[in-house]
């Protein structure tokens, strides 16, 4: 019974990591489309699995009083360029993280770039396009809520930069800042759900892909 039951384990085991290791293929530009734009097969989401679904092609989070995380579990990434179209509603709160670790605070292990229509405007650091708390915007974005924007996020090295729409906005080097010179530069991507303060807030994320460089 106990090596039937041993058996049982292994093969469920390496049916889970065969789930994992299937990425997808990558395309003519190099770029693995991680979100198949029908369910989230591959993905992992942190703590409350309420906020997301998916519909049309699209990743809908609506405030259900969370900051959950929705990670690609597929496999961690290096130096990489992300692509990710994204709208918020109005008084919308969201991100996007990088190179984090499985477990933990993502924000503060790895980093967020922030999406956000929240009123009063948050200030630089902490607005649309920041690297949450770490990295100011500048210049600052356009933050009209319920129009669709495409990050283009690369990820070299210590340097982290963040364009917005074909319009680079933010430039970040690690190395140059205490307390995060000594992070990984390997970890998951993910998404985050809507969490603002108002209620009735949403987060749409489509179109999400990733380009290793190394």
């Amino acid at each position: 019974m106990i090596k039937q039951t041993m058996l049982t384990m292994m093969v469920v085991m390496l049916a889970v990591s065969s789930a994992w290791a299937e990425v997808p293929t990558a395309d003519k530009d190099g770029f693995i489309p991680i979100f198949n734009g029908k369910d989230l097969e591959g993905w992992h989401i942190y703590k409350n699995t309420s906020g997301f679904k998916v519909q049309d092609g699209i990743i809908r989070c609506e405030y259900k009083g969370g900051g959950e995380v929705a990670f690609y579990k597929g496999r961690t990434f290096t130096d990489f360029v992300m692509e990710v179209e994204w709208r918020v509603s109005p008084k919308g709160n969201s991100g996007v993280f990088l190179r984090t670790p499985d477990c933990g605070d993502p924000w503060t292990q790895g980093y967020e770039v922030q999406i956000s229509n929240e009123q009063p405007p948050r200030d630089d650091a902490h607005c649309t396009g920041s690297i949450y708390g770490y990295s100011s915007v500048k210049p600052r974005p356009d933050e009209t809520p319920e129009q669709w924007r495409m990050y283009e996020i690369t990820c070299k090295g210590d340097v982290i930069t963040v364009k917005i729409d074909g319009k680079l906005i933010n430039t970040f080097d690690q190395s140059r800042s205490e307390g995060n010179k000594d992070k990984s530069h390997t970890g998951y991507v993910g998404v985050q759900d809507s969490h603002s303060a108002a209620e009735d807030t949403w987060i749409e994320y489509r179109s999400i892909r990733v380009k290793p460089l190394d």
